[in-house]
């Protein structure tokens, strides 16, 4: 294989593994909980795909330069790594002195992704060598080695891609709100809504057409507890089409769901 093959099939194996990597992603939390309006922005999934699409053809390219295996597995980890930490430096500061502060904390994070980097190099260049193998072999043979492959690419993209699987945690969170909504809805009277959603003002009146559920994390001190230790809540953001907007509070230390209006 030539040099310029060698590093083509590189690049073209990084872009397949990125993309499905990016899809899966944005996508997983959908599939694995079909009966969750889970909001999911078809916009930004489409970014971030295309993004690691391309970061990926990068660092595939970059790991198959090298003649050398050993070589452009590590050149290929240093480029990952060094542009993570890069994108961290530059999203985390906001003028010349913070920059610098920046940089002497992330430094020390270069040296970790570069480790973690190395499997995902490793993995690029032997498909390339698996892709060679293929070539040397012709019809039936052929096939069911690139097919073989293209298999093996796929599950490394969506392995890859189900570690953006939310906790088991945040999934219940998700599933108490959706329920209590549903209840809510199902009222038959305002006395009848439940508790958590009788802080939202006219909920029967207002509730009305296709919602979508979000949530995010919140590390914050809880007063309730003697030691104020730091806990963790999970805020489930509710929006129905007709602009009603609110959030659920879940947290150990809540006997039941804390919903206040947006």
């Amino acid at each position: 294989m030539s040099d310029k093959t060698r590093r083509n099939v590189g690049a073209g194996l990084g872009l397949l593994i990125g993309l499905i990597y990016g899809a899966a992603g944005g996508l997983i939390n959908a599939w694995v909980l079909p009966g969750i309006p889970l909001r999911v922005e078809l916009g930004r999934v489409l970014a971030d795909t295309i993004f690691v699409g391309v970061g990926a053809l990068a660092a595939g390219y970059v790991t198959a330069w090298s003649r050398s295996t050993f070589t452009g597995i590590l050149i290929g980890a240093a480029a990952i790594a060094g542009f993570l930490t890069l994108r961290a430096i530059f999203a985390q500061a906001n003028g010349l002195e913070r920059f610098f502060r920046i940089i002497i904390i992330l430094i020390p994070v270069f040296l970790p992704s570069l480790a973690l980097s190395l499997p995902i190099t490793g993995l690029l260049r032997w498909g390339v060598h698996l892709y060679d193998d293929a070539l040397s072999y012709s019809g039936r043979p052929r096939l069911f080695r690139l097919g073989r492959l293209s298999v093996g690419v796929l599950g490394l993209g969506l392995m890859a891609g189900s570690l953006s699987l939310m906790p088991a945690d945040q999934q219940a969170a998700l599933k108490q709100v959706n329920t209590l909504i549903k209840n809510g809805l199902a009222a038959g009277s305002d006395a009848e809504v439940p508790h958590p959603l009788q802080r939202i003002a006219a909920f029967r009146d207002r509730a009305t057409g296709p919602y979508t559920l979000d949530r995010r994390i919140d590390v914050s001190r809880d007063i309730t507890f003697a030691d104020a230790t730091a806990i963790q809540t999970i805020q489930v953001d509710v929006l129905f089409e007709n602009g009603l907007h609110f959030e659920c509070l879940i947290g150990q230390s809540l006997a039941e769901p804390l919903c206040t209006e947006q």
